[in-house]
């Protein structure tokens, strides 16, 4: 009897030992779950953020670098008393919206240390009728977007569309090249002559690949010029 007593105190023990170990493994089971699940969360908030904080970035870096437009997501932290010219600072980088009251008039876009830059890149007709015709891929490459002065002789006024044309022509017409220049303000000053040396400052905006009845022709925009 004493035997059986024991045997099945020892089989109440096990039993409620199992019990025990199972209420201990599920409860343990389930602050694990818990804890799982709300690091599942914290992980898919910070990745819904990133996503957030990179199309932010793109649309600022597309907008500046291709559209001339924005920035959207980026802060304004100072005004230089040039004429306006404004920098704002992104998530990683920097937008200076340039508005010289006779300078530069485009706008930049780079890493927080990019520097403020009015200082425009000199050349002449000539060189760039020169490169465009030998690499005109590349030279668009290196040139857009690029602030410039060019020294030229003036060949057209065009008071309508507020432009003048400059540029180098040569006798064959293999080097020939013609630069338009969208003035600044829309403003044509009246004291220009064709046929005279000039010189432009402005921003290259696009180039346009020579054809039978048309020359290599590169278009400059915010232009300022004086002779």
């Amino acid at each position: 009897l004493e035997l059986e007593h024991f045997e099945e105190n020892i089989d109440t023990d096990i039993a409620h030992i199992k019990e025990e170990l199972t209420e201990d493994y599920v409860e343990d089971f389930r602050k694990e779950k818990t804890k799982s699940s709300k690091i599942i969360k914290i992980l898919n908030i910070v990745f819904v953020v990133l996503i957030i904080l990179m199309i932010m970035i793109t649309v600022d870096i597309v907008s500046v670098a291709k559209y001339d437009k924005g920035p959207y997501f980026a802060f304004k932290t100072k005004t230089y008393k040039d004429g306006g010219t404004k920098v704002y600072y992104g998530l990683g980088y920097k937008v200076i919206k340039y508005n010289q009251v006779q300078g530069r008039r485009d706008k930049a876009i780079g890493f927080w240390t990019m520097p403020y830059n009015t200082e425009p890149l000199n050349t002449s007709a000539l060189d760039l009728a020169i490169e465009f015709t030998e690499t005109p891929s590349k030279s668009f490459t290196r040139y857009y977007k690029k602030f410039i002065r060019i020294s030229s002789s003036l060949t057209s006024i065009d008071n309508s569309k507020k432009t003048l044309s400059i540029g180098y022509t040569d006798e064959g017409g293999k080097y020939t090249l013609n630069i338009v220049c969208t003035m600044a303000d829309k403003k044509i000053p009246s004291s220009l002559e064709t046929g005279k040396a000039i010189t432009i400052i402005g921003t290259v905006k696009n180039f346009e690949l020579k054809t039978k009845t048309k020359p290599n022709t590169l278009y400059i925009n915010d232009c300022f010029a004086e002779q």
